[in-house]
């Protein structure tokens, strides 16, 4: 799981009224009993199907899943790796899905085979590198092989030796403060932390790399994920001193999802890999390694030069400085790079009416160590999902559209798995892909958090309020209502992150990803395993069960609507706020404005709001609406997403084709990308051709509702 600071859409008193008077759980909701996108006489049979679905996921089956998951390391490539994919492959045989199939892809991998870190000035220590076993948990021990090497996935090897400066958290704002402290990384090792604003480890090594650095340390300060959040591992969610976060650093955004996965690596006629003479611009040039904020101490205390501006001081029990200097520490990296296969599987419930059409579950099952919540929580509530949907077609239940199952290799390394398989059957994606909902980790606590393309935000409030949530304050829906002060929640804005990003930002599907939150200080370290999750995290394994059933009632809701519940006005008026942030953005430097573009978002929005008027009269008032008739005005709803993409993508990510949304390579998101990378760039004179492309996107959603709205009267 690659972690982003999301975003939460608008939700305005349009969007709450629509989502009030099309709300519904258990076949009623404030006294409505109608689910959105079906008839009354429909939601009957829906809600009777959801009773068999909601009946199946239990903590026991739960738990039984994730103990086998855990019970070994299993990064991509690896032996265990392999084995769970048969596993998995099993499972879904076992319960009733078809076509159960591998997806295999080559690609390029890195594994740590040693590592040191010498303290050299102004005392001589070496570093320990580990981090520490507990009696009671058993798979604690990891480090007393010494093989094990803690590492960042894709660091170039090296020997280093040279001054430190620490630079925060390793943004472009932080490296600016440098410039203006007269502070050079050159030739400098440079120490970084994970904290806020968040950055992608990738992108903290690139920006080091760039400015001349020779090595990086990045490492987890206690302010963070340790002591100052809380009780920590093992009395307490969070980390350890020991803990070290693992994790990949490639530098996709050169050239995401558009290079081979096996980078400069070419197979030789033997079908043997061999490695090219020059290293990919996406590969990390300098050695760099994770670490313990008890080692990070040992250098951190040792720095002098300035102190710290006030935001950049964490949790450790002294004032932070500067540098460089005088801690001065040798760096010592081998890893190996090797071609490996990434698997990964994928299975059916075949559609009844509309077969053609796919919803999609998925969820990574590669992971740095054991991965108990990242990502085993999320691949064992997509096995109880799966189970749950097989038992109700034992049971004569049947899905109009075909339910796809995915379990992903490789998002760990560079969202390969996933990626993969999107490339190779895009055109059928385009065409019949109508959702796809992401659980890369399922539960660390009580607290629902979900996010969505904006025209799924309604839908996902909706069918929260179908599931029971475990801590008794009635359904998922009620709990996350609790913690706004208006008691609506907010669907939060997902950006390029993890297994969706194809899927959304290069399709153009409509995407959920979700999750139940908590204290979680342990992220790819040893310490997420069975012992954290079942004796901290969820005793009882109950949080991860109600994620199980309510994926389970997103697909097969999803799968039967008889009108797909894509809320275009609520997309719309998300559009609009974002036209006004993107003025926003570019004030400081140069007024624009986007006049055109928001008059274009307004016809859609009337568009949107008319035929969504009609939907509601026509299924209140129960008048078929015929299968083909309902086909058609579904392939123009799933159209409006297709609408808000372009073939060319942005200019220095072209896999990327989405108009509204995109990840900056710090996985901070971009509204209106080509808008947003213009005014970065200070390309102003490109501005008004993009705003031409919003408006003929806006335009041709329009068009899609008018013709839908026509074809329902």
């Amino acid at each position: 799981m690659r972690v982003t600071r999301q975003f939460r859409g608008p939700c305005t008193s349009s969007t709450i009224g629509l989502f009030l008077l099309f709300a519904a759980s258990s076949g009623q909701a404030q006294g409505i009993d109608r689910l959105t996108g079906y008839t009354a006489q429909a939601t009957e049979a829906e809600l009777r199907a959801e009773e068999v679905i909601q009946s199946v996921p239990s903590p026991e089956m739960f738990g039984k899943h994730l103990l086998h998951l855990t019970e070994e390391p299993h990064p991509t490539g690896s032996q265990r790796n392999m084995e769970l994919a048969d596993y998995v492959r099993d499972r879904f045989a076992e319960y009733g899905l078809q076509d159960v199939r591998f997806h295999d892809t080559p690609a390029l991998l890195s594994y740590g085979r040693s590592a040191s870190v010498e303290l050299l000035e102004p005392i001589q220590m070496v570093l320990a590198l580990e981090e520490d076993p507990y009696p009671e948990d058993k798979d604690s021990y990891l480090y007393s092989d010494g093989g094990v090497v803690p590492y960042h996935e894709y660091a170039a090897s090296g020997d280093v030796t040279a001054e430190v400066v620490y630079a925060n958290s390793g943004s472009p704002e932080d490296f600016a403060i440098l410039d203006e402290m007269g502070v050079s990384v050159e030739g400098k090792i440079v120490i970084m932390r994970y904290s806020v604003p968040y950055s992608y480890r990738g992108y903290k090594v690139f920006m080091a790399e760039s400015r001349g650095a020779v090595g990086v340390i990045i490492y987890s300060d206690p302010q963070d994920d340790g002591y100052a959040k809380g009780e920590v591992y093992p009395d307490g969610p969070w980390g350890p001193p020991s803990h070290i976060q693992w994790g990949s650093i490639v530098y996709d955004w050169f050239g995401f999802g558009i290079t081979p996965f096996t980078f400069h690596w070419k197979q030789a006629a033997d079908g043997t890999w061999v490695e090219g003479p020059e290293r990919d611009p996406q590969l990390p040039k300098i050695p760099s390694i994770p670490m313990s904020y008890r080692d990070a101490a040992e250098i951190l205390s040792r720095l002098r030069g300035p102190v710290v501006p006030a935001e950049w001081q964490g949790g450790l029990p002294f004032t932070y400085h500067v540098g460089p200097g005088p801690s001065k520490i040798r760096l010592r990296i081998e890893n190996e790079d090797t071609v490996r296969t990434m698997r990964n599987v994928v299975a059916v419930i075949p559609g009844s009416d509309e077969p053609e059409r796919w919803v999609i579950a998925g969820n990574h099952r590669d992971a740095w160590i054991y991965g108990a919540k990242d990502p085993s929580s999320g691949t064992a509530s997509l096995l109880e999902a799966a189970r749950a949907l097989g038992t109700a077609v034992e049971q004569g239940f049947r899905p109009k559209r075909t339910i796809v199952f995915a379990n992903w290799d490789a998002e760990e390394d560079l969202l390969g798995g996933s990626t993969s398989w999107v490339k190779d059957h895009r055109e059928k994606l385009v065409n019949d892909g109508v959702l796809y909902i992401n659980l890369d980790s399922s539960a660390a606590g009580p607290d629902f958090h979900g996010g969505a393309t904006p025209a799924l935000a309604d839908f996902l409030r909706e069918v929260t309020q179908a599931v029971e949530h475990p801590d008794g304050a009635g359904s998922v829906y009620d709990h996350w209502a609790s913690r706004y002060a208006d008691g609506v929640p907010e669907v939060e804005t997902i950006v390029g992150a993890t297994d969706y990003t194809a899927f959304q930002e290069n399709v153009g599907m409509s995407c959920i990803d979700m999750y139940s939150d908590g204290p979680y200080g342990v992220y790819h370290s040893q310490y997420d395993n069975y012992f954290w999750m079942s004796r901290i995290a969820d005793p009882g394994f109950q949080y991860n069960t109600y994620m199980s059933r309510l994926l389970a009632v997103i697909l097969w809701r999803m799968a039967n609507a008889e009108i797909l519940p894509l809320r275009s006005s609520a997309y719309a008026l998300a559009v609009i706020d974002h036209l006004g942030e993107i003025e926003d953005k570019a004030a400081p430097l140069q007024a624009i404005s986007l006049v055109a573009a928001r008059e274009a978002a307004q016809q859609w929005l009337a568009a949107a709001e008319a035929f969504e008027a009609q939907l509601d009269r026509k299924l209140a008032s129960e008048s078929d609406i015929p299968p083909e008739t309902a086909k058609e005005v579904n392939q123009l709803l799933m159209g409006v997403e297709r609408a808000m993409t372009e073939p060319s993508g942005l200019e220095s990510r072209p896999f990327f084709k989405h108009l509204i949304y995109a990840p900056q390579p710090t996985y901070r998101k971009e509204v209106l990308p080509r808008i947003f990378e213009a005014i970065d760039s200070g390309a102003w004179e490109e501005i008004p051709a993009f705003e031409r492309q919003l408006v003929e996107a806006f335009d041709h959603a329009a068009d899609l509702l008018q013709r839908a709205t026509t074809l329902i009267r």
